[in-house]
C-alpha cells in the first residue's frame, strides 16, 4: 500500500490503486462522502457496539442507540438503489449464560425506519465449532447471519457471483460454509507472522466480502466499509476493481492491514 493524505483529519491514510484505508471516527470520516456516491456497505459491526451487554440490556437497547446513527449516514451516501451488507449475531451475554438478541432488534428496528430487506445469508465457520475457553456450556457459535438491506429492493444482484466455479461447493442457497484456509487468508498470516503478531481474531475470511462485493456492485462501483478491521473487504474491492473507502477507529491494526494487502498467495 502506498502512503495517502486524501482524508482530512488523517494525516497517515493507506491507499491502493482503487481506493484508500482511513483510521478515525468512521460517523465523522462518512461526513466526507458525497451523497449518493456508495454502491454498497459491507462491513462486520462489532456485535456488542461500543460496550459489552448485560443481562439487563439483553435487547441490546444501547446497542441500537450506537448502530442507527450509521445507517442514518449509509442512507445518505448510498445511492438510491444501493444497499447495506451486514453481518450481525447474536452476543453472548457480559454476565449470564444465554445471549442478547441486537441483531433481531438492530434488522426490526432498520425495517420500521424504512428499510427492506433485501436477503439474509447465514454464514457457516467450521473453524468455530470448538467453544469459548472458559466459555458457557452452550453450543458454539459456528453460524453468523449476514443481512442484505436497501432503501428498496430493486438492488445490483449479480447471481452469478453465487455460481463461481471456486465458490460453488461452499454456497448452498443462502448457506455459506466458508473458513480462514484459502489462499488469501494464509498469506496474511505468514506475512502477519513475520512481525510477531497474531492473526486479528474478529476479521472475516477474505471470501466472505469478495463474495458480497461481487454480489452487490459492478466495477468501478464504490464500496464503503466503516468498520475494516484488517482490511478484508477493502482488499475484495481492490482484486475485484471496484473503488473503496475504509474507516477504522483501531489504529493499532495498521500492521494488520498492511499484511492483508501484502497476501498473494503461494503459486
Amino acid at each position: 500500500m502506498t502512503e495517502s493524505t486524501t482524508a482530512a483529519g488523517d494525516r497517515c491514510a493507506l491507499g491502493a490503486e482503487h481506493g484508500s484505508y482511513h483510521w478515525g471516527d468512521s460517523l465523522k470520516l462518512m461526513e466526507g462522502v458525497p451523497d449518493g456516491s456508495v454502491r454498497a456497505v459491507v462491513c462486520s459491526p462489532p456485535f456488542e457496539g461500543p460496550r459489552l451487554i448485560a443481562d439487563e440490556d439483553r435487547t441490546g437497547a444501547a446497542f441500537l442507540d450506537w448502530l442507527m446513527p450509521f445507517f442514518q449516514q449509509f442512507e445518505r451516501v448510498l445511492r438510491p438503489d444501493g444497499c447495506v451488507a451486514f453481518e450481525l449475531g447474536g452476543l453472548w451475554l457480559s454476565d449470564a449464560p444465554g445471549k442478547a438478541v441486537q441483531h433481531a432488534g438492530a434488522v426490526h428496528a432498520l425495517a420500521k425506519a424504512g428499510w427492506r430487506l433485501v436477503q439474509d445469508f447465514y454464514y457457516y465457520n467450521p473453524q468455530l465449532l470448538n467453544p469459548e475457553p472458559e466459555g458457557a456450556a452452550r453450543a458454539p457459535d459456528s453460524v453468523t447471519p449476514i443481512w442484505v438491506m436497501a432503501r428498496t429492493h430493486d438492488v445490483h444482484y449479480d447471481v452469478s457471483a453465487l455460481r463461481h466455479p471456486a465458490r460453488r461447493p461452499f454456497v448452498r442457497g443462502n448457506l455459506l460454509e466458508f473458513d480462514t484456509s484459502g489462499g488469501y487468508d494464509q498469506a496474511y498470516e505468514k506475512t502477519l507472522a513475520e512481525t510477531s503478531l497474531h492473526p486479528y481474531a474478529d476479521r472475516w475470511p477474505t471470501v466472505v466480502p469478495e463474495l458480497f462485493v461481487e454480489l452487490l456492485t459492478r466495477p468501478g462501483d464504490l464500496v464503503l466499509d466503516p468498520f475494516a478491521g484488517s482490511g478484508a473487504t477493502c482488499f475484495a474491492a481492490e482484486r475485484l476493481g471496484r473503488r473503496w473507502l475504509g474507516f477504522e477507529l483501531d489504529r493499532g491494526l495498521e500492521q494488520h492491514v498492511r499484511a492483508m494487502f501484502a497476501a498473494r498467495p503461494a503459486g
